[in-house]
């Protein structure tokens, strides 16, 4: 018991018992004096609480709180003692400044004011759904990240302008880059919540760039250990399906997240690649790996043969194929072709509407420096998959058809693609 006096109340909340008295409960809570004094039966000496938010802990706390010892509120623990008030009645009409104010003010003062700190308070949120959020503390604390995090955008932007016409006294200070100390935090947060923090913060109009980073960190902390597949791990088995869950809703979580599709979009190649080769690895939606398709294949220029060798959704025999070449058809096909969407597009929701599209002979086509570098990435990868055994005739030929007369200047990467799979085979059928 918390004091010498012979306890009268034994409270339980899961496996923990507390011998306890009724007065100084009584004086604060409100739920706890409904269940005593305002019952007909007052030889009431048991009561079971175990669906208090935060369980045990969070009771010890709140009876320390109504004893009058005093209770530190932290960033650790402000979340379970403010669901824990609601649940207990602890308010202003038992008793003044009682734990519901308390923690109040402490969200006011300390929490909500800081996006790091309101991150912690959320991530803390999770494990007290749903009270968390019937108490409106989940959609609070959003709002305060996304809030803080545009004022810190324009707080950037100024430093930045002050960077571009600096005073003497500031002409060796950088300007600070937020999302390099609170874009990262966000990783602590589940799924749910994380996408709701990013709808919050698009909304409020917070930049592309820096939503590009935070989703870019945010993946791979969450596909760390999940986008290597065991080698040893069977095809189908249960493990194997739960990997590829888990997978499948990271991913077409992230896709549906990315700023607008566009051929100045600020996400990097590298990352929409890695999106599509796990979207297919975990066999993610059509209209997810359609979405990345076209990403990419708006941005093809810009990509390296590493970013086009996606592996083939299929578990390797001595008959299939290593890589997806349908996918890859599909990416240059867009690219190629864009000058053939432009009445789509104007319909099309998923565009940005300044990247409207454009014929190969019209001032905004893409330069011929990019035509080349396509037609430079195609011929290497011809080369590449030739190597492949199982990659069947018909689709090499596809490959090799798909650019137009005038967007390969000289022939000779095309060529030693084609020697390539042809002495390939021939050596495949010499030691058969």
């Amino acid at each position: 018991p918390i004091s010498d006096v012979s306890s009268d109340l034994t409270i339980e909340v899961g496996a923990s018992s507390f011998a306890l008295h009724k007065f100084p409960l009584v004086s604060r809570s409100g739920r706890i004096k409904k269940l005593l004094v305002d019952t007909k039966d007052s030889k009431i000496s048991h009561i079971n609480l175990s669906s208090i938010p935060g369980g045990s802990e969070a009771f010890e706390l709140a009876a320390k709180f109504c004893y009058g010892i005093n209770v530190e509120i932290m960033l650790s623990n402000v979340a379970m003692l403010r669901c824990a008030s609601n649940f207990l009645e602890m308010t202003e009409e038992f008793a003044d400044k009682n734990l519901e104010a308390r923690t109040e003010a402490y969200m006011k003062d300390m929490v909500l004011p800081n996006i790091s700190s309101s991150i912690s308070v959320l991530h803390h949120c999770e494990s007290l759904l749903p009270i968390s959020e019937e108490i409106n503390l989940v959609n609070r604390l959003i709002n305060a990240i996304a809030n803080n995090a545009c004022k810190e955008q324009l707080t950037s932007g100024l430093l930045k302008l002050d960077h571009n016409f600096p005073s003497k006294a500031m002409s060796n200070v950088a300007p600070e880059t937020p999302s390099d100390w609170w874009g990262k935090s966000l990783a602590v947060l589940n799924l749910s919540f994380f996408q709701r923090v990013i709808l919050a913060v698009k909304s409020k109009g917070l930049n592309q760039d820096m939503i590009s980073k935070i989703l870019i960190n945010y993946t791979h902390d969450s596909l760390q250990g999940l986008a290597v597949r065991d080698p040893h791990l069977v095809k189908g088995s249960m493990f194997d399906l739960e990997l590829q869950r888990k997978q499948r809703v990271v991913v077409e979580a992230m896709v549906n997240l990315l700023p607008t599709q566009s051929r100045k979009s600020p996400v990097p190649m590298a990352f929409l690649s890695s999106l599509l080769k796990t979207a297919i690895a975990s066999s993610a939606s059509t209209s997810c790996k359609s979405d990345l398709e076209r990403r990419i294949g708006l941005q093809l220029d810009q990509a390296i043969l590493e970013d086009i060798l996606i592996p083939a959704n299929s578990h390797r025999n001595s008959h299939t194929a290593m890589y997806d070449t349908e996918s890859i058809l599909r990416i240059f096909s867009i690219f190629l072709n864009l000058d053939e969407d432009e009445e789509e597009d104007e319909e099309d929701p998923l565009r940005d509407e300044n990247d409207t599209a454009y014929d190969f002979d019209s001032p905004r086509s893409p330069k011929q420096s990019s035509i080349l570098k396509v037609s430079k990435l195609l011929d290497t990868y011809l080369a590449e998959v030739a190597l492949d055994t199982n990659l069947s005739p018909l689709k090499f030929i596809a490959l090799t058809e798909l650019l137009p007369d005038h967007a390969r200047v000289v022939s000779d990467g095309l060529y030693r693609a084609v020697d390539v799979f042809l002495k390939v085979r021939l050596s495949h059928e010499s030691i058969k």
